[in-house]
């Protein structure tokens, strides 16, 4: 099955009923339907390279975004999203990568993109094309459709590919675990380019619900959308969800708004706790995953069992395996975390070492994240491997430090890492944003972080600055802030 079947049904099942909508702007399921043929005819008039046309979009946020991702798809080709906040080298990086038969872009941006190893075309010439009898394709659910970058927190980006099937079954999850069905109105306020937003409109078309998109992400829009009362499912990461209560003063009364989905990022202390006071009728929703693994674990954190750190329980069509040196190790234990699912992608493009990093021989996948179980089959992540320390001897995790520094109060985002140095090796530092009213000190830290963690943990260096490097995904970019203060170069 495909990604896009469903969307047909939809246009015959309901017609009227908005499929997506931004601003005053909004498609029926129906029109979407026939604009989809549309698009797929032009694309099905390409010449491409074998064994599928690709097509890299670089476009605003917004309907027409969505509507030539799943044109091009409908035409069996693969889309490539792009991000228009990429600086030139980042943007011809990824094309260099992934190496597009077509770059689709607006008449504006197309002075925007320097990169000559692929055909330029407007939308407006797709505007143009005739829409035609629809020709059955003979993609099936292993076929790719979708090319995305990891997010480079550690490093350079790699391009990944993923199949139809991945995300159909991906989408069985948010039926069956989110509880998201054809009634619920979904407000998705962030980035298309972003794969978590991406999937949240994918989704919600299959399973033929409506898509509200804003241009861009705001907090004051979004509540006002919520406010609305149509929206009974809200996409968000941390960072948004704590700009929304700031825009709050009081209880929402949106009873409505049924669920609250969210990924992505550590959350400030005390912003689980303010949602569900400000939202006393909406589940909130967390779960862990990752480009590759797809859906991993997930929390209902109104109706779940509250284990700090945890990061749920797996999705009902999840295994887990945690190894040591390639033996399962007993719960409590810490280990690479395996994961077993139809959800995983595909591979890497143009990266064999990278494959076999990750794939074992019997169809587990790795990204690397260390992790244990506890009796109950709760999953706990340490950290990465690859971002290990080794300080005085000792192996350290930068992530298992960040979240003890979190936990105290003044401090707005933290990332940890190791600075080379004669003695220990590495000396584990940290370099911290404060919140604005906080008066917190180096002695504050790490007399905090002594009563939490063994001593050799403790940050022996800690650096105060006001931003960081971000990957386009949002995340802090780990790699960054290491060269940045590992040369010296600070900011107070």
């Amino acid at each position: 099955m495909l990604i896009t079947d469903t969307i047909k049904k939809s246009a015959l099942l309901y017609p009227e009923k908005t499929a997506i909508q931004m601003g005053e702007e909004r498609i029926s399921y129906q029109d979407l339907n026939k604009n989809l043929k549309r698009i797929a005819a032009f694309f099905r008039k390409q010449p491409f390279e074998e064994p599928q046309g690709k097509v890299a979009l670089y476009l605003p946020n917004g309907i027409d975004f969505l509507q030539y991702f799943l044109g091009a798809i409908s035409a069996g080709w693969i889309s490539i999203p792009l991000d228009l906040k990429w600086k030139e080298s980042e943007l011809n990086e990824r094309l260099g990568q992934s190496q597009p038969d077509l770059i689709t872009t607006t008449e504006e941006l197309q002075n925007k993109i320097t990169y000559k190893g692929s055909k330029l075309t407007s939308v407006s010439s797709l505007e143009k094309q005739e829409p035609i009898e629809e020709i059955n394709s003979n993609s099936e659910g292993e076929s790719l459709f979708y090319m995305g970058f990891t997010s480079g927190s550690t490093g350079i980006p790699k391009c990944f590919v993923r199949s139809h099937r991945s995300w159909v079954k991906s989408f069985a999850c948010s039926k069956k675990d989110f509880g998201l069905t054809d009634s619920d109105a979904v407000l998705v306020p962030g980035p298309l380019v972003h794969s978590l937003f991406l999937y949240a409109a994918i989704s919600t078309l299959y399973l033929g619900g409506t898509v509200k998109l804003l241009p861009k992400f705001s907090a004051t829009q979004t509540l006002k959308e919520i406010e609305t009362g149509e929206i009974s499912a809200l996409y968000a990461v941390p960072t948004m969800l704590a700009a929304l209560t700031k825009e709050m003063n009081n209880q929402n009364d949106t009873p409505r708004l049924k669920r609250i989905i969210s990924s992505g990022a550590k959350w400030e202390p005390g912003l689980k706790d303010k949602i569900n006071t400000l939202f006393p009728n909406t589940e909130l929703f967390e779960f862990y995953g990752a480009s590759e693994l797809s859906f991993v674990s997930f929390i209902n954190h109104r109706a779940d069992i509250q284990k700090p750190l945890s990061v749920g329980r797996p999705f009902h069509n999840v295994e887990l395996s945690i190894r040591k040196d390639g033996i399962e190790v007993d719960s409590g234990e810490i280990g690479t975390l395996y994961v077993k699912s139809e959800m995983l992608f595909s591979h890497y493009i143009n990266r064999p070492d990278a494959n076999k990093e990750v794939w074992d021989d019997d169809g587990w996948l790795t990204v690397g994240d260390l992790a244990k179980l506890d009796e109950e089959g709760h999953l706990y992540i340490i950290g990465r491997s690859n971002n290990m320390m080794i300080s005085g001897g000792q192996n350290v995790y930068p992530e298992e430090i960040e979240n003890v520094l979190y936990s105290l109060d003044g401090i707005e985002e933290a990332v940890v890492f190791g600075m080379p140095d004669s003695y220990w090796g590495e000396k584990i530092s940290a370099a911290i944003i404060l919140n604005n009213n906080s008066e917190l000190t180096t002695r504050d830290i790490q007399r905090f972080c002594r009563k939490h963690l063994s001593t050799f943990k403790v940050p022996k260096h800690i650096i105060f600055t006001n931003e960081f490097p971000y990957t386009s995904s949002g995340k802090i970019a780990r790699s960054k802030v290491k060269e940045i203060y590992s040369q010296g170069v600070f900011s107070t």
